[in-house]
């Protein structure tokens, strides 16, 4: 698909930025010809079966209902706006402003405070469409959208999953070093059964799992395997020790350590139980890097509440003083008291009389000097 293309009522714009393989299926913006606004299309191949478009279809609008309204401090999903089950297939959702986060990461990793924030979003909106009975299979950060105000969406939540067979084969047939880099240890293994046609199910641990890598990118902007091919990447999941400390950035808190090893541990089992730790531990982590700021009322409070003391305890506002200059004191007290009781005349009524003799004078004077 290219720029100006349309498909249906949808005037192609371009890709969504993402790493190759990040997305089986790439996801495009376009706008809506007739009523003006953004969508965001994912486009199918056209020997997509029906079956599977309409699965897919089912599984967004399960997604959206589960997560739409962002219960639980989560992430929000758009419900479809289109859809079509025949070639050209697509479906079309609402595309808001904003950037994606694969966007953002390009340009440096998130702060300690952006990317607890922002995985804690992530986090809970998973925790929310499991317990709904969904799985996003997903998560990725070219499709996952930063808003205003520093909420977070998730987009296309069908672009992985059970898309299509066809979109399965193409992503391991031609596989790229990202295609594996944020697939679980389980999913690893049996890679090769998407191409016999009998691709393993996403489950809760692959969404956990892909939650750490997540995780990962977003304190330190790297991933948390090293590798440069496909082959390497695959190997690294399923075997590699992970140094979680030695990657954090100076300005991230240990916590986040404990946070990689809950979302990241090999054992599916114990990885699937983990999603409430990781939030609860992401949820502290957040807490911790909060500034805390005494509220202003609570301050003022505080120095009026010292003022007072000073007041009735003379003490407290320093050492007594000796009787002499205690005596002095009181008679500045004493005159500062008279001069604001008997405040001294105005400047005119000073000098009126020395200007009236001054001038009564100066009239004998000339009188006299005429006589």
């Amino acid at each position: 698909m290219q720029v100006g293309d349309i498909i249906s009522r949808f005037r192609v714009h371009g890709s969504l930025p993402s790493l190759p393989g990040e997305l089986p299926l790439p996801l495009y913006r376009a706008q809506d010809i007739a009523a003006r606004s953004w969508v965001l299309v994912e486009y199918f191949p056209e020997d997509a079966p029906r079956p599977e478009l309409e699965a897919a279809a089912e599984r967004a609008e399960i997604l959206a209902a589960a997560g739409g309204a962002g219960r639980d401090g989560g992430c929000g999903f758009e419900p479809l706006v289109d859809r079509s089950f025949d070639p050209p297939a697509f479906f079309a959702w609402s595309l808001g402003g904003g950037e994606t986060l694969r966007q953002r990461l390009r340009r440096s990793p998130l702060s300690p405070e952006q990317a607890a924030e922002t995985g804690l979003a992530l986090a809970r909106s998973l925790r929310g469409l499991h317990r709904a009975g969904a799985v996003h299979g997903g998560l990725r950060p070219a499709n996952v959208q930063l808003l205003d105000g520093g909420r977070v969406e998730l987009l296309a939540p069908s672009s992985r999953g059970p898309v299509t067979l066809a979109a399965a084969n193409e992503a391991f047939e031609t596989p790229s070093l990202w295609t594996a880099a944020y697939l679980s240890p389980e999913q690893v293994d049996g890679a090769e059964a998407a191409l016999t046609g009998a691709p393993a199910p996403f489950t809760t641990a692959d969404d956990v799992w892909t939650l750490g890598v997540v995780l990962h990118e977003l304190v330190t902007g790297e991933l948390p395997f090293l590798a440069t091919t496909y082959g390497a990447m695959r190997r690294a999941v399923a075997v590699q020790p992970m140094d979680l400390a030695g990657t954090l950035p100076g300005s991230a808190p240990e916590a986040f350590e404990a946070v990689f090893a809950a979302a990241l541990d090999r054992d599916a089992d114990r990885r699937r139980a983990a999603l409430d730790d990781v939030i609860a531990r992401l949820r502290q982590v957040k807490a911790d890097l909060r500034p805390r700021v005494r509220p202003p009322v609570d301050s003022v409070a505080r120095t009026q509440a010292r003022k007072a003391a000073v007041a009735t305890d003379r003490s407290a506002a320093g050492p007594a003083e000796p009787e002499w200059q205690s005596a002095i004191s009181r008679i500045r007290r004493q005159r500062r008291r008279l001069a604001r009781e008997h405040p001294p005349p105005a400047l005119w009524r000073v000098l009126i009389g020395p200007l009236a003799a001054l001038l009564l004078t100066a009239a004998a004077l000339a009188a006299w000097l005429s006589w």
